[in-house]
């Protein structure tokens, strides 16, 4: 048989285990509800920056006309 202490330890380091899991649960759970339910953040990454559209273009476009210099 086990000694009394052993399980006292082994149930002491489970409810910790258990508390530390829900804590971290629910840092994730309200950081992920806070950042969607905010009207602050006006900048959706699903939808492409129009500074880097036009640094796109501006970089194709510089590209483009390196290749027409290349051919001459």
């Amino acid at each position: 048989m086990v000694s009394p202490w052993m399980t006292n330890v082994v149930i002491l380091f489970g409810i910790i285990v258990a508390i530390v899991g829900v804590v971290a649960y629910l840092r994730v759970y309200k950081n992920s509800a806070w950042s969607a339910a905010s009207p602050s953040n006006s900048h959706r990454t699903d939808q492409p920056n129009e500074e880097l559209i036009q640094s796109a273009e501006e970089s194709a476009a510089t590209r483009h006309e390196t290749l027409e210099d290349d051919k001459i």
